[in-house]
């Protein structure tokens, strides 16, 4: 873990730096999220692979420490993995995992005319609740532990989000796009060198709590 201490020791920096939100912005939001991800995986024991659609829904909160700067905290459910994935110049295989994942992140927000935009990146925990594999010439799916030239599976996973968001101020309440890239940093299956890669495309809605 020493290779997130950076990580924390910004964020702490951070949150011990950064004044009060001021009292015009609301402090907390609260929203839901849904949307579409296009995942892969890579590394070098990768010989192939190709990008795969799946989705994604969940909640998120966001607390302002500053008028423009918040920390956010998502609960995620997504589907990551692979299309035609050959492993050591294995067989190619369909990769389908499902994570609940937990990204931690810091953000700066614009205002004007009743638009937002913000830029972010953080740190995430993911845990895996499912891991598929399906061979090219099968119609059936095995669990990733029990599928040919697969290592064992991990159930955690860790990545660094970072991303952009526009939000409409509709009174009461904020509805946005956001676009994310999730840089996997540990491998999907134990001393694999295999690692999630995943742009995120959610319609976001929130509502400010507070004053």
């Amino acid at each position: 873990m020493k290779r997130f201490a950076p990580f924390a020791v910004a964020l702490a920096l951070v949150l011990a730096a950064a004044p009060r939100a001021e009292a015009q912005t609301s402090p907390v939001r609260l929203g839901l999220t849904g949307g579409a991800s296009t995942s892969s995986v890579g590394g070098s024991s990768v010989t192939l692979g190709n990008w795969k659609w799946g989705g994604i829904a969940g909640a998120f909160g966001q607390y302002f420490i500053a008028r423009e700067t918040y920390i956010g905290l998502d609960a995620n459910w997504v589907q990551k993995g692979g299309s035609k994935v050959a492993i050591a110049n294995g067989e190619a295989q369909d990769l389908n995992l499902e994570y609940i994942e937990l990204p931690l992140t810091i953000g700066y927000t614009q205002r004007f005319s009743g638009w937002e935009s913000n830029l972010y990146i953080g740190l995430a925990l993911s845990f895996q609740i499912s891991c598929k594999a399906q061979g090219a010439a099968s119609n059936n799916s095995v669990d990733c532990d029990d599928a040919a030239g697969l290592a064992p599976k991990k159930t955690t996973d860790w990545s660094i989000p970072f991303g952009l968001g526009f939000y409409r101020d509709l009174g009461g309440s904020l509805l946005g796009l956001d676009f994310r890239y999730m840089l996997g940093l540990s491998d999907v299956f134990e001393n694999s060198n295999i690692r999630n890669r995943s742009w995120q495309f959610t319609a976001k809605w929130a509502v400010p709590i507070g004053s």
